[in-house]
């Protein structure tokens, strides 16, 4: 059984694993066309600003929220198939499985967005095969193990797919955070994979990004 749930410390949170389906929430559609194209150059300068002057703070609360909103950005600068959208009823699917801290601040975050005008719809899950229909999937760490198996379920179904440690890339992932010398919170994607999937990935993201050709040691 698949459980929604509201971001921590909101009414209607509830344990993991409780049976009970809930939308997180439901917002009104975004500004028209018109302006996406103001919106995307806003949101692509506030990308390049987190991107290369955000350092790690001493609080892990303070870094996740980095994580989050530069997250977010760089889902408005890809583009899925259309196609995706009219098993979802329009709607953009987050899917987080598992648990961590990084989980709970994109849940808080998300639950109130729309991306490119389409509500955003939040789901927390247990289980790999309860990964399928999401076109954003989030693995926690409590999940990371577990990472052959989403694989398995997805199978080049068009999810970007990020965690938050370094190396997830190199696992079969596409999107994952890493560290630069100075501290400061970059992220890695890999190109090919997410292509394959029937991604389209803008070029500015990708001067953005560490591009990772690498492909999971054998027997992943």
């Amino acid at each position: 059984m698949i459980a929604l749930r509201r971001p921590p410390g909101t009414p209607g949170w509830r344990p993991h694993g409780t049976p009970e389906i809930r939308r997180i929430c439901r917002p009104s559609a975004g500004a028209g066309a018109v302006r996406a194209g103001a919106r995307r150059g806003v949101l692509l300068a506030a990308l390049l600003g987190i991107a290369l002057a955000a350092p790690a703070r001493a609080h892990a609360e303070d870094t996740n929220q980095v994580k989050a909103t530069m997250l977010w950005n760089i889902a408005k600068f890809i583009k899925w198939p259309d196609w995706v959208f009219d098993r979802t009823n329009g709607e953009f699917v987050f899917t987080i499985l598992g648990e961590d801290s990084l989980a709970e601040a994109l849940a808080a975050n998300l639950s109130t967005q729309t991306l490119n005008g389409r509500p955003v719809f939040v789901r927390v899950v247990g289980r790999p095969q309860d990964v399928m229909g999401s076109q954003m999937l989030y693995v926690a760490a409590s999940a990371r193990e577990r990472m052959p198996e989403v694989l398995r379920v997805l199978h080049n179904a068009p999810a970007l797919t990020v965690a938050d440690h370094t190396g997830f890339v190199g696992e079969g992932g596409m999107v994952d955070f890493t560290l630069d010398a100075d501290q400061r919170v970059r992220f890695e994607i890999h190109q090919g994979r997410a292509e394959k999937a029937g991604l389209r990935l803008s070029a500015k993201l990708l001067a953005l990004a560490r591009v990772v050709e690498s492909e999971p040691a054998a027997g992943r």
